[in-house]
């Protein structure tokens, strides 16, 4: 089994409906090459469980790295402009990572009916440290990483999209990053409107779509059977 990985990030989401603007896709691919190796894989499916609180955010990893991946949301949020049509809201992440001895069978075999599978589909282009660190002066010895991603989404019957900015490492570095990608990526010829009311994490856009999620009636807690 491996080790447990601890990361804090910033990152800023948005989703849409249906498939992604073709313009939002190749903007991604003209940024450079895509990185799948990092990612399991450009296509991959993942569990998560019901999403009843917007600030706990739990599933199960698909791909060729099976994991559980507990993530936190810290604070509420900050709304942020970074272009003449880009507006979201900047959310911070605690996210533990548990590598898995074996992958569970509940992709075919969920007795509870709670877990909710979400396709993806990803496009997504990492940024050097070296190419962070010329992005602003201030970020001149920064030792985070980032990445920006295109990713269609299907759950329970619908597809939408996210485009999503993260970065992740030391706190004290994450405001300027995600700041500096933002000038660097959102001017005026950003292709797509983002507009805040887009703007939300996947726990949010998964607790729209889950809203009368229950167990299945066979199932039972302890004390009821």
């Amino acid at each position: 089994m491996g080790e447990t990985v601890e990361t804090n990030s910033l990152e800023v989401r948005w989703f849409g409906t249906g498939p992604p603007p073709t313009a939002l896709s190749t903007w991604l691919s003209e940024l450079g090459p895509a990185d799948t190796e990092s990612n399991d894989a450009a296509r991959r499916t993942d569990l998560y469980f019901p999403p009843f609180d917007p600030t706990f955010n739990l599933k199960l990893r698909g791909g060729d790295a099976d994991a559980v991946e507990v993530k936190y949301r810290l604070g509420s949020g900050t709304r942020h402009t970074f272009g003449p049509d880009v507006t979201g809201t900047v959310e911070q992440w605690y996210k533990w990572s548990f590598p898995l001895d074996y992958a569970p069978d509940l992709w075919s075999t969920d007795r509870t009916g709670l877990w909710l599978p979400v396709e993806k589909t990803r496009l997504l282009h990492p940024f050097e440290q070296s190419v962070l660190r010329s992005l602003d002066p201030r970020l001149s010895e920064t030792g985070a990483t980032a990445h920006v991603e295109v990713t269609e989404v299907t759950a329970r019957s619908t597809t939408g999209w996210t485009c999503c900015v993260e970065a992740a490492g030391e706190p004290a570095d994450l405001e300027d990053v995600v700041d500096a990608l933002g000038d660097a990526l959102f001017g005026e010829s950003f292709p797509v409107e983002l507009g805040e009311d887009q703007s939300l994490g996947y726990v949010e856009w998964l607790r729209q779509l889950s809203a009368d999620v229950s167990p299945n009636a066979g199932v039972r807690p302890p004390s009821k059977r």
